[in-house]
């Protein structure tokens, strides 16, 4: 098979080079997957760049996301498995025309949901749903801010605070996103390049500050929303665009009664029961077969174009996800 290889930490477009891998097999428990379709998210670049404390072990196939349909099973597996759509996730990684993964976390995948966007279906949907529903305790007219507002996870969190009843202000670096993002669900969008973010938060909370602030950035620009936040009021970062963590032990944030906490997706996923798994997916998917929840993406590249797709997931301003293709 062919598969994206990275055996280097680096610039992703410079670093990641396709190539032929032996057919993985699928073992006891397992899938094999025939890859259709594989999302390129920010914990993908950031992987390869070798930016988290805890890198991973080179040389490695990249991706945590994809779409596809069984093409063979392992041992234990019945097989009526095989010609089923899934997400083959918790495997191998996803930048491979075959994925094997194990069958008790394959996710079944609504015929009437495309390729790019199924594959869309796990990172970003699922962890602005933990935040918003199980990670917070919040309730409806609550004001919540978000930072990289048009983001993939800016964008979904502007669709579940509409649907949950919260007013979510969209942090941006930039005017082009503030109509969608205004159309999707976000009450307010700010501009932090030329807009004073505490004016908006005034506004709109009567002055007592958000009830929580959700950070995908870090840094020290991050690290002020607690500023803006009420007391007794939470930030969580979950991102880490910037490079840069926001410490949890902020002297500005125990001073204000402000809880300052990091989620992790992976945390969730390694201590969630099966039960939990599908019914969050269940959940999700529904929303996304309904159009409740809409997932964007750009056409699929094919995975000879590795660089020119990276190059792209990395450009500033884009509103779509970039998809790669079996």
């Amino acid at each position: 098979m062919r598969a994206i290889f990275c055996d280097q930490f680096g610039d992703p477009a410079r670093v990641l080079r396709l190539c032929d891998q032996p057919d993985p097999r699928p073992g006891p428990g397992d899938l094999l997957v025939r890859m259709a379709a594989a999302s390129v998210n920010p914990s993908d670049l950031l992987t390869v760049r070798g930016t988290y404390a805890q890198a991973t072990a080179l040389p490695f196939v990249p991706g945590f996301e994809a779409v596809g349909r069984v093409v063979a099973v392992g041992d234990g597996v019945p097989a009526d498995w095989i010609g089923r759509r899934v997400l083959p996730l918790r495997g191998t990684g996803t930048w491979a025309e075959l994925i094997a993964s194990p069958a008790r976390w394959a996710v079944p995948v609504p015929d009437a949901i495309p390729d790019a966007v199924a594959t869309q279906c796990y990172i970003n949907p699922l962890t602005i749903d933990r935040l918003l529903t199980r990670e917070l305790t919040l309730r409806a007219g609550d004001t919540v801010i978000v930072t990289a507002g048009a983001s993939a996870c800016g964008r979904i969190a502007a669709q579940t605070a509409r649907a949950l009843g919260l007013r979510l202000i969209a942090v941006v670096r930039r005017d082009d996103a503030r109509d969608d993002l205004l159309a999707l669900g976000a009450t307010a969008v700010v501009n932090s390049a030329r807009e004073d973010l505490a004016t908006t938060v005034a506004a709109l909370t009567d002055g007592r500050g958000a009830a929580a602030a959700l950070d995908a950035i870090g840094g020290a620009e991050s690290a002020a929303l607690v500023d803006h936040i009420a007391p007794g009021g939470t930030l969580v970062t979950y991102g880490l665009l910037s490079g840069s963590l926001i410490p949890t032990d902020l002297p500005a944030a125990a001073a204000r009664g402000v809880r300052v906490l990091s989620f992790w997706l992976k945390r969730w996923v390694d201590r969630c029961t099966e039960d939990d798994w599908h019914a969050a997916f269940a959940a999700l998917m529904a929303r996304v077969e309904s159009g409740a929840l809409t997932l964007t993406a750009t056409p699929p590249l094919p995975l000879s174009t590795v660089a020119e797709a990276m190059r792209l997931a990395e450009t500033p301003g884009r509103r779509s996800k970039v998809v790669l293709a079996g």
